[in-house]
């Protein structure tokens, strides 16, 4: 079963692809000026910032440049960040030296710092690049986004750093939007209702959407986390945010159509309790959830209810449906008590989500080198276990960020019958993949990616998830695993797989 929710619409733009670095083309002779400016004074960090965004993806001139002129001046800061800057946008091993060169000679160098914790964290050197996000925010305190990167450090390691370091970032940077873009991911991996909310309120109050681009992500979730359980005021925050002046056609309309959506849920409640049926069948027919996010739920559970006036079985094949295409833990109670309603037993009613969904199963065929040991890894070699299988590369931040989310599902199940493993998709960063399992502590087996060796695993980008049964069949694929409502998701996921019950 092919998943395509991703828990919040933002999800899809955390999917990383391969050699999407930004740079900006500038004409000849612009490059050639800033050359000039750094041959000047090669220490210049705007100049060889500008140079090293100026040339698109074709790195070979910024190449010849600094190799030219680290010959000239090989303990100069600026060049070797130049040239780590540069390693690093193509997410190569190759940047580390440069940039420990660059802060050798110049320890108040910000920039390099900050190059060398994003580094860090391909490496798996999570200790490391907390310690490179604190000293780049040392060496420049006037910089928001250096109080925000190293704020992230701490936000499992030390709750309470984390919640200091947000205040001093709200009170010092109160025009960033980082400070949204804060509490939009603290709003995000809260598994607390309250908690959530209070952090949704707050960020609508202090940050409004015409000009927070974080806040509107947020004020997004924040309907979607209302809609649930008090459609009016979901209703009525939607058409205040669609009033708001200032903000883009797209964002208004969105909002408009949230509010459309809130009222027609409330009508159709009222209509059943009037014993409409029909009438609140129709309007649910009409009602459009959102593509991603837990709207496609709560739609699908108010289908349900009215489905329930005409009988437990059509209210349970009803949840069946939308149950198949996304099993969020939402649904799962509600369709296993429609279930029993129409005699089905628990087993039965697992037993029956099994068969349709292996009904649409595919074969897993891969064959792939491992890093950490000799000889290839196939399907074959997990028979009998279930697979958790993720493609992957040590610069997708998407990826590093899920890894967590990832170990704290698998705490729950015995990993001699679930078996995790990591795919390498970029192979110019193999050399990272080692050190980062053994720094991480991550528990996936790294193997290595061959696209002919993945006959039937389509990957679009990174992270790309597959769920594969004991006998080798794909079961789930296309989901993300970024929020404690989707690892339940995942964890449901996998005891479907094993025969067991959460």
């Amino acid at each position: 079963m092919k998943l395509y929710s991703r828990n919040t619409a933002m999800a899809m733009a955390f999917m990383a692809i391969p050699g999407m670095a930004a740079a900006q083309k500038l004409e000849k002779k612009q490059v050639d000026s800033l050359v000039s400016v750094i041959t000047k004074n090669p220490d210049n960090i705007a100049a060889i910032d500008a140079f090293n965004r100026s040339t698109g993806r074709d790195t070979t001139v910024r190449l010849n440049t600094f190799r030219t002129l680290l010959k000239k001046y090989p303990k100069s800061a600026g060049l070797n960040y130049g040239m780590g800057v540069l390693y690093t946008q193509q997410e190569s091993p190759a940047a580390k030296p440069y940039l420990l060169k660059a802060v050798a000679a110049n320890p108040k160098l910000a920039e390099a710092y900050a190059e060398l914790a994003i580094d860090a964290e391909r490496w798996g050197e999570f200790d490391k690049a907390a310690e490179y996000k604190g000293k780049a925010y040392e060496a420049n305190p006037n910089s928001p986004d250096y109080l925000f990167q190293y704020m992230y450090s701490f936000e499992t390691a030390d709750p309470a750093k984390w919640a200091a370091l947000l205040k001093e970032l709200r009170t010092k940077f109160p025009e960033s939007d980082r400070g949204a873009q804060a509490m939009y991911w603290k709003a995000l991996r809260t598994s607390k209702r309250d908690e959530k909310l209070a952090i949704y309120e707050d960020m609508k109050q202090h940050y409004p959407i015409n000009k927070s681009r974080w806040s509107s992500y947020g004020m997004n979730d924040y309907f979607d986390a209302l809609l649930g359980f008090n459609p009016g005021k979901a209703a009525a925050v939607a058409g205040e945010l669609a009033a708001t002046p200032g903000i883009e056609t797209s964002t208004k309309e969105e909002f408009a159509g949230d509010k459309v959506m809130a009222e027609q849920l409330m009508q159709a409640d009222e209509l059943l309790k009037a014993g409409k049926t029909a009438e609140a069948t129709a309007l649910l027919n009409t009602v459009k959830a959102k593509r991603w996010g837990p709207t496609i739920s709560i739609v699908a559970l108010a289908k349900g209810r009215a489905a329930a006036a005409v009988s437990p079985q059509q209210a349970y094949d009803t949840l069946m449906k939308a149950y198949l295409k996304e099993p969020a833990r939402a649904l799962k109670e509600p369709l296993f008590n429609y279930g029993r309603q129409t005699g089905k037993t628990d087993e039965a009613i697992v037993n029956d989500i099994k068969s349709r969904l292996l009904a649409t199963s595919k074969p897993a065929i891969f064959s792939f080198d491992a890093y950490m040991e000799p000889g290839k890894k196939s399907m074959q070699d997990y028979k009998g276990k279930v697979v958790l299988l993720t493609f992957w590369f040590p610069g997708c931040g998407p990826c590093r960020g899920e890894f967590p989310h990832f170990e704290e599902v698998l705490k729950h199940f015995d990993r001699t019958k679930v078996n995790y493993v990591g795919v390498n998709i970029m192979a110019d960063q193999d050399d990272y993949v080692i050190p980062f399992v053994k720094s991480s502590k991550y528990t996936f087996t790294p193997l290595k990616d061959k696209e002919a060796d993945r006959t039937n695993l389509p990957v679009r980008g990174a992270p790309s998830n597959f769920l594969i049964d004991q006998e080798g069949r794909i079961i789930f694929s296309g989901f993300m695993i970024q929020t404690p409502e989707a690892q339940l998701m995942m964890q449901d996921m996998i005891n479907l797989l094993l025969d067991k019950k959460a």
